[in-house]
């Protein structure tokens, strides 16, 4: 499977020193874009500040990528130790941008104090297409989707107790089942996340009026991805979020968790008589 990324590097530093590198004149735009044949993934790597000097330009060269065809963003902060309100102006239209082609931004590698601004926004809580990932590699393995169809390698099933207490076993249990298969350290992690949100809505929510209670957690293994679903016999949810936006809210943040964290949530009706929750996450092939 051949890949494509494109990628486009800002360093903030002096333009003078930018355009004495290069040999260009003080005008030089400090953009350098390169590609590979493959994917529809935008890789943007910046250094220093992420304020009013730099969003323009860089708006301005994420604008030619999507127009050029390129439908998902990395946006890669493992550099940047500042960012204000013109960072936040950007995610939003990249939000707005990205919507119509159902593509992706992934924010790879924000320090503290930048997630930090990133959590008081609550952008990555309410807009659909942002999530957060560890680094650059595992935010790329979340959007490696194969466009050819694969053979299942295995399948197994875990049956669930509907007690609170029983949930930390099953989210070690499915992750020591999916370390074989060579997903990072950081995608494990949002897979046993996103997993825990679904598992604690099926006890919360998933409860027939009986109190008789069936959970089941079916995980299917692909050469590219991992699909996982958690199945309850309760009353039926199609996904929808009805909990608060507020920041401070005290709960409600369960679906939005997936949403993030997964590169596909999906609801469906549960053979079992209540929902049926579908998480795929997929991970890089080797080249």
């Amino acid at each position: 499977m051949t890949s494509q990324y494109w990628y486009l590097a800002f360093a903030r530093v002096g333009v003078s020193e930018i355009a004495g590198k290069a040999g260009f004149g003080k005008h030089m735009t400090p953009f350098d874009m390169t590609h590979e044949l493959g994917s529809r993934a935008c890789v943007v790597r910046l250094v220093g500040d992420l304020d009013m000097a730099v969003v323009p330009e860089l708006r301005a060269g994420l604008d030619g990528a999507l127009d050029a065809g390129c439908e998902n963003v990395v946006l890669d902060l493992s550099e940047v130790g500042y960012a204000d309100s013109s960072a936040l102006g950007l995610l939003v239209w990249l939000d707005h941008r990205l919507r119509p082609m159902s593509g992706r931004l992934v924010i790879a590698g924000a320090s503290g104090d930048v997630s930090r601004i990133l959590e008081l926004s609550g952008l990555v809580s309410v807009a659909a297409t942002i999530g957060m990932s560890g680094t650059v590699t595992s935010a790329l393995e979340g959007l490696e989707l194969s466009d050819i169809p694969s053979e299942e390698l295995w399948e197994r099933e875990i049956a669930v107790h509907a007690d609170v207490n029983s949930l930390a076993g099953v989210r070690e249990e499915v992750c020591e089942a999916l370390e074989p298969l060579g997903f990072s350290e950081p995608a494990l992690f949002d897979i046993k996340v996103a997993l825990g949100e679904a598992l604690a809505n099926a006890i919360r929510h998933g409860i027939p009026p009986d109190g008789a209670s069936e959970i089941l957690v079916k995980i299917r293994a692909y050469p590219e991805r991992i699909v996982l679903e958690v199945l309850d016999n309760g009353r039926g949810f199609d996904g929808t979020h009805t909990g608060s936006e507020d920041l401070y809210a005290p709960g409600g943040r369960g679906i939005m968790f997936m949403r993030a964290l997964m590169d596909r949530v999906e609801y469906d009706a549960s053979p079992l008589g209540g929902t049926l929750v579908r998480l795929t996450k997929h991970r890089a092939l080797s080249r």
